[in-house]
C-alpha cells in the first residue's frame, strides 16, 4: 500500500448556530466519505469540548476544542486518516482561525448551516418529545437557537452558507458537497489511490 500524503489536508468546518444540524451533517459527509474509499476522520467540537470547569474568559472551551481537535487530528493521521470533518458552534473569526491553526497543513473549507425559526422549533421539539420533555419546556431552547442564529448572522463569518430548512440529511449532506465542492475531485481520487495496493 502507499504511504504517500497529499501536499495538503483537506478539512471541512460546519458551523451553525444552535440547531442547525452540525454534528449530523458531518456524520453523514464522513459516512459519505468513508464508502466512497476516502480515509477520513470525523470531530464533533461540541463533543471534544466537554472539560469543566471552564474558564472565566473562555466559558465556551475554545481553546479546549481547538488544542483538542489538533491531538485527535495526528492520532487520526497517524492510523490512516487524510482529510478532517469538523463541526462545531464557533461563534466568530477569531475561534475559526484559532482551530485553524492548529493545522498549519490543511486547506480548510467553512460552510455555515442556517434555518428558520419554524424549521428550529420543529427540531427542538421533536428531539424534546423524544426525551420526554414537553412542548413549553423546549420553548427557551427554541428561543436560544433564533437568539444565537442572530448573533451568527451578524458576524462577518467566512465560508459558505446553506440554507437546510424543509431538507433530510441526505439532502443537506449532498448540497453541502456540491456547494463546497469537497473535497475536490482531484483531491478525491488522489486520497482513494493513495489506499491502493
Amino acid at each position: 500500500m502507499s504511504t504517500s500524503t497529499p501536499a495538503r489536508t483537506p478539512a471541512l468546518l460546519l458551523i451553525g448556530a444552535m440547531g442547525t444540524g452540525k454534528s449530523d451533517t458531518s456524520y453523514h459527509v464522513f459516512s459519505r466519505l468513508y464508502r466512497a474509499g476516502i480515509p477520513t476522520a470525523r470531530l464533533d467540537l461540541d463533543d471534544i469540548g466537554m472539560c469543566h470547569p471552564s474558564p472565566e474568559d473562555d466559558p465556551d472551551n475554545f481553546a479546549v476544542k481547538a488544542e483538542a481537535m489538533g491531538a485527535a487530528w495526528r492520532v487520526f493521521r497517524d492510523h490512516g486518516a487524510r482529510c478532517l470533518v469538523v463541526s462545531g458552534g464557533i461563534d466568530s473569526p477569531e475561534v475559526i482561525d484559532r482551530h485553524k491553526e492548529q493545522l498549519p497543513d490543511a486547506d480548510w473549507t467553512v460552510v455555515r448551516l442556517r434555518i428558520g425559526t419554524q424549521e428550529r422549533r420543529r427540531r427542538v421539539l421533536t428531539r424534546g418529545l423524544l426525551l420526554g420533555y414537553s412542548e413549553e419546556e423546549m420553548e427557551p431552547t427554541v428561543e436560544a437557537g433564533d437568539a444565537d442564529e442572530r448573533t451568527v448572522e451578524s458576524l462577518s463569518l467566512p465560508g459558505q452558507v446553506v440554507d437546510t430548512d424543509g431538507l433530510t440529511s441526505q439532502q443537506v449532506t449532498d448540497l453541502v458537497l456540491a456547494r463546497a465542492q469537497w473535497p475536490s475531485a482531484a483531491e478525491a481520487a488522489e486520497l482513494t489511490l493513495d489506499r491502493q495496493p
